[in-house]
């Protein structure tokens, strides 16, 4: 009599069965759910990552076109740069840099440059100011996936480069903008004005 009872008690094998496959489809969907949210993470991360690379580039690059010093510069050979160097990949300008420690107390002026190559947004800072043959400058990738980049220079009008034809070497265009594509983002747009120098000369 306590046997039969006990045997009916127990659960059936049908019955366990059933409860496998419910708790494997439980767990499928509570896996599947958690891999979705990882995926989404994993991309908000990715997103966060390149939108602070953005930021941190843009930055910089207002500081050292807002930073633009009148003072033209000498090549490797001893040719005249212009103060800023435009065209429509890339820029050259010099910058008042910031002076800090013992050996800089004071603000110096630096040349440093920015270029689209091979998909990249790349920085480039000379290490003195007026080059003498074989000065390379050291290039920094700032962004990649880098497309359709185009510098323009604002003065009276728009130009693909600068400076202007008859401009004094010292002079600086009232604005820069730099577009580009960004994989992922699209096309971004910059327009960044320069410090006033009209007094130095206009064509």
């Amino acid at each position: 009599m306590n046997a039969s009872r006990a045997a009916r008690s127990g659960f059936s094998l049908l019955e366990v069965l059933i409860a496998l496959a419910i708790f494997a489809v439980v767990a499928a969907l509570a896996w599947g759910g958690l891999d979705t949210l990882a995926r989404a993470r994993h991309a908000l991360d990715g997103e966060r990552g390149r939108l602070s690379a953005l930021q941190l580039t843009i930055a910089q690059l207002e500081r050292d076109l807002r930073q633009a010093v009148a003072r033209p510069v000498r090549d490797g050979i001893g040719a005249e740069l212009p103060a800023v160097l435009g065209q429509g990949s890339a820029i050259e300008v010099t910058r008042l840099a910031p002076g800090g420690g013992w050996q800089t107390p004071l603000p110096a002026l630096e040349r440093v440059g920015w270029r689209c190559s091979d998909g990249e947004l790349q920085r480039l800072r000379w290490p003195v100011l007026d080059r003498v043959a074989g000065t390379l400058p050291q290039s920094e990738t700032r962004l990649s996936g880098v497309s359709d980049c185009q510098w323009r220079y604002f003065d009276r009008g728009v130009s693909p480069v600068w400076p202007l034809r008859g401009a004094a070497a010292e002079r600086l265009p009232r604005a820069v903008e730099l577009r580009f594509t960004l994989a992922g983002l699209g096309e971004l747009r910059r327009l960044i004005e320069l410090p006033d120098n009209r007094d130095t000369g206009t064509p």
